[in-house]
């Protein structure tokens, strides 16, 4: 279903920029924007792209969907989370994907992208330490009704200074994910935040292949283990010639 939408979209469009901000325009008019309190299975996973596809959701959900439908038709696409800060909480989600000239973001909260007048668009690293968000959305504000949404959108949700797709440093297990990924040659700081982070139905796939994988290894030990011992035991019963 999303892939098949996301075609219906961009059949008409020649390019990954334009692509990417025709499934950004679609996700942001789709829908409302309150949070979607729908999950699969695990409440903690929240909504599945379908899911918001059917029902709307706030920043983190809107920009699922959009990252969802552009990886369904072969556009790396990942989540961006918006801190005003280096420790603080996070306040807004946005999406960052891979077009012909780069990295672009796009917010389908706000329907906001961030081009720079000569057929390019800006990434997380290009929006980062400038005021060149805060710009865009001044520049959008003129250019749209008084009524639009954006002119409720806050400045911060602009500001991509410490705009991460992961939070590496969250925990013992990521800053060693993180780590390792450097000893093989990785930014990690660099990398699109994984598919399976987003959609819960994909992450419990995942979960249920690892714990098939772990118990099947363990039952070939355990069987060769058992095996070692009938063995050992029958050597030693053995009578001697």
């Amino acid at each position: 279903m999303l892939r098949r939408q996301a075609l219906a979209i961009t059949a008409h469009l020649d390019s990954d920029s334009a692509r990417i901000q025709a499934v950004n325009d679609w996700v942001y008019h789709n829908k409302g924007f309150d949070p979607n309190d729908q999950y699969f299975v695990v409440s903690a996973l929240g909504p599945t792209p379908i899911q918001v596809m059917a029902r709307g959701g706030f920043c983190a959900d809107k920009s699922r969907l959009v990252a969802a439908m552009l990886n369904s038709i072969g556009i790396d696409a990942g989540l961006v989370m918006i801190s005003p800060c280096l420790y603080c909480g996070f306040i807004h989600t946005v999406v960052e994907a891979r077009y012909e000239g780069g990295r672009m973001v796009v917010d389908p909260t706000w329907n906001v992208d961030y081009p720079t007048g000569d057929g390019r668009f800006l990434g997380v690293t290009d929006l980062s330490g400038t005021n060149r968000g805060q710009e865009r959305v001044a520049e959008l504000r003129h250019q749209r009704p008084v009524t639009d949404k954006i002119q409720n959108m806050p400045d911060a949700d602009a500001d991509l200074e410490y705009a991460v797709a992961m939070n590496w440093d969250r925990n013992l297990v990521t800053r060693s994910v993180a780590a390792t990924l450097q000893l093989m040659g990785y930014r990690p700081g660099e990398l699109f935040r994984p598919r399976l982070l987003e959609d819960p139905k994909l992450f419990l796939i995942y979960l249920l292949v690892f714990l098939a994988t772990i118990l099947m290894f363990a039952s070939l030990l355990l069987g060769r283990g058992v095996k070692v011992i009938i063995k050992s035991s029958t050597v030693s019963a053995s009578p001697h010639i």
